[in-house]
């Protein structure tokens, strides 16, 4: 106990708080009329999907950046940083594809890739801290 909290747990947190927002508003466009029904003011129940798909890719393009900023931060690795890059972009593709294409099909996608996203980058911090102390 130092009585201080690290920089990296915040800036983690900031990865997932950064990445909830495209991961919630895609699966929301999938059930935006019972969003609509109950009331609750999900942005797909009240914004345009062209509005909703705009600040997916810039909630996107936040959390991107914040989880290679948390590479410097935690002294983490090649193997993270890799897995971060990759995944990152796979990412942003996929909400400029929603962009693009602004189907619930299509933001059924990117929400079940957001999940595979958060996995395998928590996945990626492990391996390669495991590889740095090996």
């Amino acid at each position: 106990m130092t009585g201080r909290m690290a920089l990296a747990p915040i800036v983690l947190f900031a990865v997932i708080f950064a990445w909830t927002p495209p991961h919630f508003w895609a699966l929301a466009v999938r059930y935006r009329q019972d969003y609509e029904r109950a009331g609750v003011p999900m942005l797909p129940a009240v914004a345009s999907m062209k509005t909703t798909s705009r600040w997916i890719v810039v909630y996107t393009f936040v959390m991107v950046a914040v989880s290679l900023l948390f590479a410097p931060i935690a002294h983490m690795g090649d193997i993270y940083l890799t897995v971060a890059v990759v995944l990152g972009g796979g990412f942003i593709w996929m909400a400029l594809r929603l962009q693009r294409h602004p189907t619930p099909a299509m933001a059924m996608k990117l929400f079940s890739f957001s999940i595979t996203y958060l996995t395998l980058l928590f996945a990626g911090i492990a391996l390669d801290q495991l590889v740095a102390k090996a």
